[in-house]
């Protein structure tokens, strides 16, 4: 949905596009070019410019851990290296639904095969297991020709779920799938 144009700003217009740019640079997940910004919200591409360089140097003034950087000529809202560290351990996992899919008929069945998998999940599975293990959420132990997957430790931390306990990691999907239908309903069919 395309916001009302901001014909010529008067200082109120301009605070407001300053408080518009910097939303949408907060909830973007990319760097993002004023162009963009400017037909998403409507505000001109001079003032949505003009709001960037006001953001830019009102973050370098706050020294905060937050800053507004350009990045190839697009912006984005980011913590300052200087504290990665902090924030590092809080990050969400962002895990697409594919890879989550495949994580719950692991977690659902493990100790599971590979081949098994494979004919449960389809080819893309190898793919989901390979990050799903630089995660650190799956171990796959070679069993002659196949892997034996299982899920980890950090996959119980992560999650809430009591380690080793099937019937816990079970539960704890069927409340998960309550919030998303598609998945539930997989769950279901695959139990």
């Amino acid at each position: 949905m395309k916001a009302a144009a901001i014909s010529e700003p008067g200082e109120e217009e301009k605070g407001r596009a300053v408080k518009i740019v910097e939303a949408i640079l907060f909830t973007s997940p990319e760097p993002i070019s004023p162009a963009k910004i400017a037909r998403v919200s409507g505000i001109k591409l001079n003032v949505v410019r003009e709001a960037l360089n006001a953001l830019v140097e009102e973050y370098r003034e706050r020294d905060t851990a937050i800053e507004v950087i350009e990045v190839a000529g697009k912006y984005a809202m980011r913590v300052k290296p200087e504290y990665h560290s902090y924030v590092d351990r809080f990050r969400e996992l962002d895990m697409e639904r594919g890879i989550l899919r495949t994580l719950a008929v692991i977690a659902l069945r493990q100790p599971v095969k590979m081949s098994d998998l494979a004919r449960i999940r389809g080819n893309r599975c190898y793919e989901h297991v390979r990050k799903l293990e630089e995660m650190g959420f799956v171990k796959a132990e070679k069993s002659g020709k196949t892997k034996i997957l299982t899920t980890t430790r950090k996959f119980a931390e992560y999650f809430g779920i009591k380690a080793g306990d099937p019937e816990s990691v079970k539960e704890f999907l069927r409340r998960a799938a309550k919030r998303d239908a598609e998945l539930e309903k997989y769950i279901r069919d695959k139990t």
